[in-house]
């Protein structure tokens, strides 16, 4: 073997050599894959720093023969246009990565390339360089957060280059590793496509490219929802400028027709999505048009076409592909209208676009909003935390609520810019947590009184029960004013049934405190649409619920006449369904005593109508109480209904009925007694045997207390001295608490009225050690 000495190191004096004859050299080759990455590398064009970059971050890559780097200004001439010739490369590249100096922001050229990556669901490595502006872009403060992908900043503008040459590589070897420890796995069908479990999240998550003036001047908005919230105007500080743009004045347009009355025609929906244009790339504002057109078609109160225009965009959408949050929001906005066009139209049916959200494999997630709720609710709970745990003697002075405001404001137009009718229809939700928010932390009544008027609004009785017995001040303080502030607002509802059920509930609950000018208005405008609604054939079922706890609430300042007159209208038209709701209203609120002979007649005819039909008259199971007070209240006219009563319902004709009616108590009173101490003993002797404990129906001990409260009561020593014995027992008995309070109370009212009894029965209490 034969070598020629080439040198020597110094100082170890190493050397080196090569071998003379070339065919026993060692020659090494490079190792070239079959396939590389498609890297697409995007940043502002033309301008020389940046073409620099560019072509150093292309020459670095590419030199590890690992990628194949698209940069616009090395391609070859082309009969596409510059405009398509980029974005189908980009389209093509499997990574994309963005350069973004903060000094220079993102121009229009890289925010529709933003825009591609996040329609496509590209894979993207961002780097930003703060070398002369700290300030971040609205790109990267979106990028915050474990669900997002990680973003990295230099501080000199030519380590961008290297840096993101060092990225990718590093990405590749991190996705690796991770494939082959098993934290990245192949989807279920078995394809080459890559679900970053572990590392990111089961989704995929794209960012909503709103531009971040659009969510921050917003100063109008924000003023017009803390109005409302605060329930007065605020004052502005003088030297601070207003920060505001064409999207914050349609927010303040907007948050009109959901807040105050507008009319959506007064919205011109037109000119805003001119103005939308301008932001959105052609395939996405085509889809936000067509959810707009929705939008208007609900707030004109025409919910068949809404539903359709959803459709129509739901389709659009999945043609132009369209990420998949976009595509489930859509989805949300079509199965929400469903229901709402189902319930007009009395019927019941899973909607398609339920059951393609139930099959999806992504958890619903809406970009900027959810981080903008989530924000929201963190401080609310960061406020309440600190307000439980700072000192008891320390004092706060004021409180600055703009930031709640600003987020609140760009709530609402982040959804007007995606044309999410949900949304858009949150923001009563949004603003109400809100306000509750402000109840915790100010005693105010103009604020709790918005809180009522919201949930008065959004037609949930418990919660309206709830902010009541909360609040009571919010009753106590009422004004005639405010009572029609709350009415008025109801008819915000821009769909006719949710609004008429609406202003059920109002009418119910404020009713009392309305002028009586105000009043009269209403009463006509509630009796007319009740009367008109048990008219129509094709009514809205949903309504009917309300009818009778509105006029539950006002049944003392109406008239007994129109009271009776909407009770015999539902019996007209054998609305059994809500003959419960009747009864019960009858029972408490209808007085024979206090209409018309006429009236009272027509009423009790109307009733022993019911009796005629088997399966109207098994509705008087639930709820017969109804019967003992009218007859108690006019016993001649209700003589044929007694008579009834007695045929259809014998055991409860002879048991509570004629508890309550009977005209002979002398008789009757001392068997009832008679009857509830032996039931009483039965319940002591099997209350807790056996370990089994009940609850009955009927509390016998108080009924047994009113009776004996009447006056005149006479009942004979026999059975006086084993009601004291049995109810004495009850105390040292296995049964509640609540009955024996009522056992106390009894033996009381026993001392009181009957104090020979009560001596006469002395031992027993000795016996019993009480």
């Amino acid at each position: 073997m034969c070598i020629r000495l080439t040198g020597i190191s110094t100082p170890l004096g190493g050397i080196s050599w090569e071998y003379v004859k070339k065919r026993n050299r060692l020659e090494l080759s490079f190792i070239f894959p079959n396939r590389k990455i498609n890297v697409f590398i995007s940043s502002i064009c033309g301008v020389e720093k940046y073409d620099k970059v560019r072509r150093k971050l292309k020459k670095a890559i590419e030199a590890t023969q690992l990628a194949k780097v698209y940069i616009f200004e090395e391609e070859e001439a082309s009969t596409l246009t510059a405009g398509d010739h980029y974005i189908f490369a980009l389209e093509d590249s499997d990574i994309c990565i963005f350069l973004i100096d903060n000094a220079d922001g993102i121009t229009p050229g890289v925010q529709k390339e933003i825009d591609t990556v996040n329609r496509y669901n590209k894979k993207a490595l961002y780097y930003f360089c703060d070398e002369t502006s700290k300030e971040k872009t609205a790109l990267e403060q979106s990028l915050k957060g474990a669900r997002f992908a990680k973003s990295k900043t230099v501080h000199c503008f030519e380590e961008l280059s290297q840096k993101g040459a060092n990225g990718l590589i590093e990405d590749i070897v991190n996705v690796y590793h991770y494939y082959c420890d098993g934290k990245i796995v192949l989807n279920p069908s078995d394809t080459d496509e890559i679900q970053r479990e572990d590392v990111v999240g089961t989704e995929k998550y794209q960012l909503l490219t709103i531009p971040k003036s659009t969510l921050k001047n917003v100063d109008r908005c924000k003023d017009c929802i803390l109005q409302f919230a605060l329930g007065r105007s605020r004052r502005k500080i003088s030297d601070k400028s207003e920060r505001t743009g064409e999207f914050d004045d349609w927010g303040v347009q907007i948050f009109q027709v959901l807040f105050e009355g507008k009319s959506i025609k007064q919205f011109n929906v037109a000119m805003y999505l001119e103005e939308l244009k301008n932001q959105q790339d052609s395939n996405y504002f085509q889809v936000v048009q067509t959810r707009w057109q929705a939008i208007q078609a609900y707030f004109s109160g025409d919910i068949e076409k809404c539903v359709d225009h959803l459709e129509t965009a739901l389709n659009e959408a999945k043609e132009l592909k369209e990420p998949s949050w976009i595509i489930n929001d859509i989805l949300i906005d079509l199965r929400n209208q469903h229901w709402t066009r189902c319930t007009a139209r009395n019927e019941f049916s899973e909607p398609s676009a339920q059951t393609e959200l139930t099959e999806s494999n992504e958890t619903l997630y809406y970009p900027v909003l959810d981080r903008l709720h989530d924000s929201l609710h963190r401080k609310y709970i960061e406020g309440l935390y600190k307000q439980k745990t700072d000192s008891p003697y320390s004092v706060t002075i004021g409180n600055n609520w703009e930031q709640y405001g600003e987020m609140l404001a760009s709530v609402l137009i982040a959804a007007m810019y995606n044309g999410s009718l949900t949304h858009i229809l949150l923001i009563y939700e949004e603003i109400k947590d809100f306000i509750f928010y402000l109840c915790c932390k100010e005693d105010d009544w103009n604020i709790r009184l918005n809180l009522y008027k919201l949930a008065i609004f959004a037609g949930k009785e418990k919660e309206i029960k709830g902010i009541q017995n909360s609040y009571p001040d919010v009753l106590n303080k009422m004004t005639a004013d405010s009572a029609l502030s709350i009415i008025e607002f109801c008819s915000n509802h821009p769909i006719k049934h949710e609004r008429f059920s609406s202003q059920l509930l109002a009418f119910g609950a404020i009713g009392y405190f309305l002028s009586d000018e105000n009043f009269k208005y209403y009463e006509e405008f509630i009796v007319s649409e009740i009367t008109t609604w048990l008219n129509d054939e094709k009514h809205v079922i949903s309504v009917g619920q309300n009818v009778f706890r509105c006029l539950s609430g006002v049944a003392l300042r109406m008239s007994q006449n129109t009271l009776s007159d909407i009770c015999c209208q539902f019996i007209d038209k054998h609305y059994s369904r809500w003959y419960t709701d009747l009864f019960k209203f009858i029972a408490n609120h209808i007085d024979l005593r206090r209409m018309d002979d006429e009236s009272a007649k027509k009423l009790i005819e109307h009733i022993n109508i019911i009796f005629e039909n088997e399966n109207e008259r098994a509705q008087i199971n639930y709820e017969s109480k109804f019967l003992y007070v009218l007859r108690k209240q006019n016993p001649l006219l209700t003589n044929k209904m007694d008579k009834k009563v007695a045929t259809y319902f014998p055991k409860y004709y002879e048991g509570i009925y004629r508890l309550e009616t009977t005209e002979d108590e002398k008789r009757d009173m001392p068997v009832f007694v008679r009857g509830y101490v032996e039931r009483i003993k039965e319940n002591n002797k099997k209350q807790g045997k056996g370990g089994v404990y009940f609850t009955a129906g009927i509390r016998e001990i108080a009924t047994l207390r009113n009776i004996l409260l009447e006056e005149d009561q006479v009942i004979d020593s026999a059975t006086m001295d084993e009601l004291i014995t049995t109810v004495s027992e009850t105390l040292t008995s296995k049964e509640s608490i609540a009955i024996k309070l009522d056992a106390i109370e009894l033996l009381i009212c026993i001392c009181i009225k009957y104090p020979a009894d009560y001596a006469r029965n002395s031992n027993v209490y000795e016996k019993n050690n009480y």
